[in-house]
């Protein structure tokens, strides 16, 4: 018996690759006055249909592909971070961040009410 509906999985995926991709925004921003360092992104949208698509084992994240961010533009030192853009990008990451945790905050309060009503 599954007790966590493919909703909460696949939120859960969710909150796991927006760690991820924050983990790597913030990787950006420490890199940004390295010469030669290349913008990095998470294909966020790619990766989040795949968690909420595909079947899994018990345990079996979906992966997160970590590519260099084509669109950014490359300075004369060849770094290709912008701050303004990465700090941009922290921001909106940490504001869907909390909004998944919440909703499956509330899916867990759900199912504690549930099971406290079977009792």
């Amino acid at each position: 018996m599954n007790l966590f509906s493919p909703v909460v999985r696949g939120l859960g995926s969710a909150i796991d690759m927006l760690q991820t991709r924050h983990r790597v925004l913030t990787e950006n921003v420490a890199n940004a006055e390295t010469p030669g360092y290349r913008a990095k992104d998470v294909d966020f949208g790619t990766a989040l249909a795949q968690a909420f698509e595909e079947p899994r084992a018990h345990g079996e994240g979906t992966a997160v592909e970590i590519a260099k961010d084509s669109r950014a533009s490359v300075k004369i030192d060849g770094n290709s971070v912008d701050l303004d853009t990465e700090m941009a990008k922290l921001s909106e990451n940490a504001f869907k961040l909390e909004a998944l945790t919440q909703i499956l905050s509330r899916k867990y309060v759900g199912l504690k009410t549930l099971i406290a009503e079977v009792k």
